[in-house]
């Protein structure tokens, strides 16, 4: 095949995946400004607006809920996230088997093979955009753990200093972007519901769940018990405080541990032959020349 053919098969491959990005774009707008009408006339169906994804390759089970959980510890929130999600891994499978097929075939010369290159590689790509979804979701959490204690200290600060917890949590959504960048947003979003009227209760755990962190829901029913039980804050927060920074102390040291075994196996898979070849080598080669020599 030449390579005039093969740029076609490339750029009608691009071509496509272009066109259906900007039909999805479309669709998603469409629907958007759908939900907005609906719920500007009171008439709920945000449940029958909502974008789905084609049946067949619909989410389902276990898989569905580890999507949903990746999907909330990497930061999309949105109810329909899940849908969006089988539609880009369905146009990134599909997409990647056609730009794979024609390349395949102006390689191997064979159509079996093609399309069988075809089929691995957009299996490969059906995989990995999940695996894409929890490498992002692991460095969110990283990064939220990393800024929790300074949360924790900023809400322990502004409470010592005779703020009240409402006007706290609205200080860390309007002026804390660059010390917790990331909790300051999570800030914001409960700001928000408790301005749209949302109950307390509903609204921490809300939160604890956006956080998604060890602690975050321990934190919420603090918040909660001080503001509907009369419990001082205050010296709870700070037990909470110390509490944490000793699980965290613990959970290093665990990992420390795991980290420690897992050197130690590899050292057995991989230095001990070598350092055993190195140390029985000579004397198993003197061994057999002696026993050659004999025999000779």
């Amino acid at each position: 095949m030449s390579l005039l053919a093969i740029l076609l098969y490339f750029t009608l491959a691009l071509g496509s995946l272009v066109l259906a990005a900007k039909g999805l774009q479309l669709l998603l707008a469409d629907r958007r400004l759908e939900a907005r009408f609906n719920s500007a006339g009171g008439t709920g169906q945000e449940q029958a607006t909502q974008f789905r994804a084609p049946r067949l390759f619909k989410a389902k089970g276990r898989d569905r809920s580890e999507i949903e959980q990746n999907l909330r510890n990497a930061g999309f929130f949105d109810s329909g996230a899940v849908d969006y999600f089988v539609w880009i891994r369905l146009i990134l499978t599909l997409a990647t088997a056609g730009i794979s097929l024609p390349i395949g075939l102006s390689l191997t010369g064979n159509l079996f093979i093609a399309v069988l290159m075809a089929f691995i590689f957009g299996g490969l790509a059906y995989i990995g955009s999940k695996l894409v979804l929890q490498m992002r979701a692991s460095r969110r959490e990283r990064m939220l753990t990393a800024e929790f204690p300074f949360l924790l200290d900023l809400i322990l600060m502004m409470l010592e200093s005779g703020v009240s917890l409402d006007q706290c949590f609205r200080t860390i959504a309007r002026d804390e972007q660059i010390a917790v960048p990331l909790h300051s947003r999570l800030m914001a979003m409960l700001v928000a519901d408790l301005d749209r009227g949302q109950d307390y209760q509903l609204a921490f755990d809300r939160w604890a769940t956006r956080v998604g962190l060890f602690g975050a829901k321990e934190l919420a029913s603090l918040f909660r018990q001080s503001l509907f039980q009369g419990m001082e804050l205050v010296p709870a927060l700070r037990a909470f405080i110390a509490e944490f920074s000793q699980r965290r102390v613990a959970r290093a040291r665990e990992a420390i541990g795991v980290i420690t075994v897992r050197m130690v196996v590899l050292m057995l898979i991989f230095f001990m032959p070598a350092l055993l070849i190195v140390l029985g080598g000579p004397p198993v080669a003197a061994i057999l020349d002696t026993l050659a020599g004999g025999n000779g």
